[in-house]
């Protein structure tokens, strides 16, 4: 990516155009592109480095994935510099931005076990996930572009837990008075 350019990231439910943006600019950069068709136009983008001597490519060994959707309202983005700005630039267009940055270097060095994958609907069910973990070839290693600070998440989406304590003296429902 260079200054000015416009990342066409888009609202969850919207993605279609995002991820052919997506999947035109890995192409232009010889990747061997697979859209995986979730609904409505929208798809996930999964990339690979094209296999020596142009045979199937080899299961990555890692591959480094995040979400091109973002939550409403949209908000543009654009590059100014080395920085990226608009909504979900944290999470995840600067993550997006960075794979591809690493996979293009990793190629360059001659590695080629590295894969991209980019999904929507993140931000509200998750449907691109759901889809590419039944198209997953394997890896050994992936590596999520989500803004944790390092931290592994082990629940999200809802969960909230809580420890209720009562103290008293129990009764039966029919003998309220005894209880307390």
């Amino acid at each position: 990516l260079r200054p000015g350019d416009v990342l066409l990231i888009q609202a969850t439910g919207r993605e279609g155009e995002a991820g052919a943006w997506i999947a035109r600019t890995l192409e232009r950069l010889a990747f061997q592109v697979e859209r995986q068709a979730v609904a409505d136009g929208r798809f996930n983008v999964y990339a690979t480095s094209h296999a020596p001597g142009g045979g199937a490519p080899r299961p990555p060994v890692v591959v480094l994935s995040t979400h091109f959707d973002c939550v409403p309202p949209f908000i543009p983005s654009r590059v100014e510099g080395s920085r990226v700005y608009g909504r979900g630039t944290c999470d995840a267009k600067g993550a997006l931005v960075a794979m591809i940055a690493a996979a293009v270097r990793l190629r360059e060095a001659g590695d080629e076990a590295a894969a991209l994958l980019f999904v929507v609907g993140e931000e509200r069910g998750s449907e691109g996930a759901t889809l590419a973990n039944t198209k997953a070839p394997g890896s050994r290693f992936l590596i999520d572009g989500e803004p944790t600070d390092n931290r592994l998440g082990t629940s999200t989406r809802g969960v909230y837990r809580a420890r209720l304590v009562a103290r008293g003296r129990a009764a039966h429902s029919s003998l309220p008075h005894l209880g307390d």
